[in-house]
């Protein structure tokens, strides 16, 4: 009855008689072969259905069917075999001349093999033949001891409990040496050390530990004891990345050069010591040329330990000069500028070896004062992240002249080397591109170095904005000695230019997307507390953009802002000359007072009256003093509710308020230029009852508008022959106005002027 209690579980039917034997059957469901043992009956210890009573009787049982010869050698195998619990492979004796392609590997003569028969798995006990094995010989088993087993008991039981990828098969010998072999599965020896048999405390690199103790305890010393423990700490921290630090004898260096007072560069004959990941092994990278420090007055080792503490990580080791006794740090010059001995500052200095100050060389001090401000103001990690520099002229080639700008000339070139870019993809470096193409604005009469002209170019360091021209570097005409600004190619054109290819797609939507554009370079340069000062259509540029969102045809375009030459901080515009073009110019800065940013606003909204008419406004009249008094005295171009709607005609006049304390502040003229934006932007999905209401304004002055742009063009307007929309100097037309300075500007009268 024990029995039948102990077989009615969850998979016991029932019982039945078989009625001519008499004998009583137990009844189980299908899966009872899955679970007990067909012999004993017994429930399988896993699911590999080990029946343990079973197999350890098989294997007893198969006891006198080998023998190793040495009872000692066949006890520790038989009890090995006792463990067996169905998992991997049987521990057996392995006769020798199962083994096939028996090689050395490696400078410590592991052997690996091909196991004719293989292990014998669990799986009815069948054998795996012709397995990968490695071959551990142990050299001092001629005799067997039991403090040799227990080692060897110690070591499998070591990999076989701690790694599930390295197991023992068994022993074998070789019966020319006599020499016992401990045989492991193919992944030994990525995993253990074949020195110490000690597993690798990196396996990844073949990283034991206790092999580097051993190897460092060789016989060198500096002669103090301090730094000799200071040394061994370190080197006991080490972890097999990046070179080790060491002693290293000063007799080791060769070609030692002075670069400054205390620092040397030097061959290391002998080089850095590493761990290779591959090998495996320690090796030396031969010599390497290095930094030398010497640390002047440093015999007292507490001192030269304080004064170091910071330089380890990027250091060899430590030396000491024999004649003056003074500790050196070895450097690596990976660091360093081996030019002059400074630090580097950032991955450009590191990638091109060498620090800025060294790199620019001009003849010009101000020119190399410039180039080298220009790169210690870069930002390495931004998204402009090329590199500002002098660029000789025989790399431009293909130059064609554009136009004629206020203070010079500007053409289109190739680079033929290119930007100087950091290539965040796969290289991490720094990469040219070459043939970029360039605009070259070749300035007037400046043979000679201004001050004017340095602001020209280090202006452009404090923009970071996707709506401001890059500047790309310097460079000068061999002819005529004039400097040359290289910048970013707009292959666009300008604003004028820009209208004139697009009028008859030029809607209101596509027109206050630029006006954003616009906007954005400009808010983007009073957020970094400066003033254009020169804000007109003929300084924004267009490029064309490829967007894969874009589905139609049509071309794409972004608006820049451009000639940042007179672009100063607000707290440096004390200047008599006043440059511009006339009508852009604020009333106030015609009358001389000093530029702020509402001037800027002012010009801003006389480009808001282009956007609307298509117009460059005071086209029919000479640009002179008499115009300059009209401004002053409150003359603007007018516009009518049939060509833009009233809130936007309102936003613009509010701009060109002659008080200047009136204009709309650049924040508020942020809100609204974006709310005109999206009120017509059918992907915008946060529109609220305004969009609509606007959306409509704009909506009924549409077609209007449209008209209004193609009489413009199919008309051809004469413009007056002294409109003048290039930069020029303004002082010779505005000499008299200072006596309006006591106008009180909040009772102007604004006086129509151009009626549409």
């Amino acid at each position: 009855m024990d029995e039948v209690k102990y077989n009615c579980g969850n998979d016991c039917y029932g019982l039945s008689h078989n009625p001519d034997t008499k004998i009583y059957i137990f009844v189980f469901n299908n899966r009872y072969f899955e679970k007990y043992c067909d012999k004993c009956s017994n429930k399988f210890k896993h699911e590999d259905k080990w029946c343990n009573s079973c197999q350890m009787n098989n294997i007893k049982n198969n006891f006198t069917k080998w023998t190793s010869g040495n009872e000692k050698i066949d006890d520790f195998i038989r009890e090995e075999q006792l463990k067996y619990d169905g998992k991997g492979a049987i521990f057996e004796w392995i006769q020798y001349n199962e083994f096939t392609n028996i090689k050395e590997i490696g400078d410590n003569c592991s052997t690996i093999a091909i196991w004719k028969d293989g292990p014998l798995i669990y799986k009815k006990l069948i054998k795996k033949s012709h397995e990968v094995v490695c071959l551990k010989y142990l050299f001092n088993s001629l005799y067997i001891t039991s403090e040799l087993l227990n080692e060897v008991e110690l070591h499998l039981k070591k990999v076989d409990d701690d790694d599930f990828w390295i197991k023992g098969y068994g022993i074998s010998q070789n019966p020319d040496t006599k020499i016992y072999i401990l045989v492991f599965n193919e992944n030994y020896f990525n995993y253990c050390c074949d020195k110490c048999n000690n597993k690798y405390d990196n396996y990844r690199i073949k990283w034991c530990k206790q092999c580097q103790i051993n190897y460092l305890n060789t016989n060198w010393t500096s002669g103090i004891e301090k730094i000799d423990n200071f040394i061994r700490e370190k080197q006991l921290k080490y972890n097999g990345n990046g070179p080790m630090f060491e002693w290293i004898p000063y007799n080791n260096f060769i070609n030692i050069e002075k670069i400054k007072k205390d620092v040397f560069t030097a061959i290391w004959k002998d080089g850095p010591l590493y761990h290779s990941k591959t090998e495996g092994k320690y090796k030396r990278k031969i010599n390497e040329k290095i930094l030398l420090k010497n640390m002047y007055d440093s015999q007292n080792a507490n001192s030269f330990l304080n004064k170091i503490t910071f330089l380890i990580k990027e250091s060899y080791g430590i030396s000491k000069n024999p004649k003056t006794l003074d500790f050196i740090l070895v450097l690596r010059l990976r660091y360093y500028c081996e030019y002059c001995g400074k630090r580097h500052d950032n991955k450009f200095e590191i990638d091109n070896k060498s620090c800025i100050l060294c790199q620019t060389n001009h003849e010009n001090e101000k020119i190399n004062g410039l180039i080298q401000e220009m790169r210690l103001n870069t930002d390495y990690y931004s998204t402009k992240n090329y590199l500002f520099e002098w660029i000789p002229y025989d790399q431009f080639y293909n130059i064609s002249y554009i136009a004629k700008g206020g203070f010079g000339k500007i053409y289109k070139a190739i680079w033929k080397s290119g930007l100087l870019c950091y290539d965040r993809g796969y290289s991490n470096n720094w990469k040219r591109k070459p043939n970029t193409k360039v605009a070259l604005k070749c300035l007037n009469n400046s043979q000679y170095i201004t001050d004017e002209f340095i602001n020209a170019v280090k202006v452009h360091s404090h923009q970071e904005t996707k709506y401001i021209l890059d500047l790309y570097g310097i460079s000068q005409d061999p002819e005529t000695k004039n400097y040359i600004i290289v910048l970013q190619y707009a292959e666009s054109g300008n604003l004028r230019d820009y209208l004139e290819k697009n009028d008859k797609n030029f809607d209101w939507f596509s027109g206050l997307k630029v006006l954003n554009n616009i906007f954005d370079g400009l808010n983007e340069i009073h957020q970094n507390g400066m003033i254009h000062r020169d804000f007109h259509i003929g300084n924004i540029l267009f490029t064309k953009i490829e967007e894969i969102y874009y589905k139609s045809n049509e071309n794409h375009y972004n608006a820049f802002i451009s000639d940042m030459g007179l672009c100063r901080k607000v707290d440096d515009v004390n200047e008599t000359n006043v440059y511009g073009v006339l009508p852009y110019v604020a009333p106030e800065v015609l009358r001389g007072c000093s530029y702020a940013q509402s001037a800027d606003i002012y010009s801003f909204g006389m480009i808001m009256y282009v956007i609307a008419t298509g117009r460059q406004p005071f086209a029919d009249c000479a640009h002179d003093s008499i115009l300059a008094i009209k401004l002053c005295n409150g003359i603007r171009p007018e516009i009518n509710e049939q060509i833009a709607p009233k809130i936007y005609i309102d936003l613009m006049k509010r701009c060109w308020d002659p008080n200047p304390d009136n204009r709309p502040l650049t924040i508020y003229l942020k809100e609204m230029i974006e709310l005109f934006h999206n009120s017509l932007n059918q992907n915008f999905k946060e529109k609220e009852q305004q969009h609509y209401e606007i959306e409509k304004q704009f909506n009924e002055t549409q077609e209007c508008r449209k008209k209004s742009l193609l009489s413009v063009k199919n008309s051809q307007l004469t413009i007056h022959p002294q409109a003048v929309y290039t930069s020029r100097l303004l002082n010779p037309f505005i000499e008299n106005l200072s006596k309006y300075n006591n106008i009180d500007n909040n009772t102007v009268e604004i006086i129509g002027f151009t009626n549409l």
